[in-house]
């Protein structure tokens, strides 16, 4: 039961100590504190440390909150790898995250911080120099290990001579020195975990912390006339949708609807045409999918 879930005891692997709080703390992420997503995650994290008084300084893409003094963020709104951003994406949205990490990586090496948190993909640069100045480290995994639990190594081919623009991708390589370099990863469930346990990690390097979810915005509406299924996110592979709409179509139900809130991305459409029914509905993005 779902209740049965949410109070069951921690993970042998989430049962940790508390230790003495920090001084002064750096945090960064690709993301818009204070938007949607991952950036809600970032503000609520953001906000518990200055209410705690250890927050130093975060280093974030953009600030969209009021809450948590602009002084105390680093947004990168305005940037210079704004002048490549007629790039493909992959090579535009590598550069900004590298952009990112360098910017935290120099404020890390002024020596003002005495812990480090960041995310998978954002912080190779910062966790070296954290790890050569000995403060302790701490990056969110918001999916899987890079090699998503299997244990074989893809061949050691030779790489052709790579382009300057290839030099701004994020390869995989770049996760993995991450993942050793972080002092503890910070995982979202238990299968996340076994993902790292299978690659060799052990215990005392991984964290267990769910998402949450803000009782006082969400809260239980009026029943429907019909049952209704709802997903809130961007429809893209990763998300699962084409499983949730495999799954609809299969169970073909009457007297049901399924609502999408959230963007449409091109790899999702393909699963649309082919598993729709007239019973979903696609809303878009949703700035207030509460409603």
């Amino acid at each position: 039961m779902p209740g049965e879930i949410l109070n069951a005891p921690l993970p042998h692997f989430a049962q940790k100590e508390a230790g003495p709080l920090p001084r002064h703390l750096l945090y960064s992420i690709f993301a818009r504190i204070g938007g949607s997503g991952l950036d809600t995650d970032a503000f609520e994290a953001l906000r518990a440390s200055h209410r705690g008084g250890f927050l130093g300084k975060a280093v974030a893409y953009d600030n969209r909150q009021k809450e948590i003094p602009a002084s105390l963020i680093h947004s990168l709104r305005w940037h210079p790898v704004r002048l490549i951003s007629f790039l493909d994406r992959p090579y535009y949205y590598g550069a900004k995250k590298k952009y990112l990490d360098w910017i935290a990586a120099r404020q890390l090496a002024t020596g003002r911080y005495d812990l480090f948190h960041s995310w998978s993909g954002d912080c190779l640069q910062s966790l070296r120099v954290a790890r050569s100045r000995g403060i302790p480290s701490l990056v969110e995994i918001p999916t899987w290990h890079r090699d998503r639990g299997k244990i074989e190594r893809p061949p050691v081919l030779i790489a052709p001579k790579r382009s300057w623009k290839d030099n701004l991708l994020l390869d995989r390589e770049r996760f993995l020195e991450e993942y050793e370099l972080a002092d503890l990863l910070v995982v979202l469930s238990e299968k996340a975990a076994d993902t790292f346990r299978i690659q060799g990690f052990s215990e005392d390097k991984l964290y267990y912390l769910p998402r949450g979810v803000d009782v006082e915005r969400f809260r239980p509406g009026q029943r429907p006339p019909v049952f209704r299924a709802i997903f809130s996110g961007a429809l893209i592979e990763r998300k699962g949708i084409h499983h949730l709409l495999e799954a609809w179509h299969r169970l073909d139900l009457k007297d049901a609807e399924l609502w999408l809130a959230g963007s449409v991305h091109e790899e999702a459409k393909p699963h649309l045409k082919r598993f729709w029914r007239d019973n979903i509905r696609v809303l878009g993005f949703a700035r207030d999918p509460e409603n």
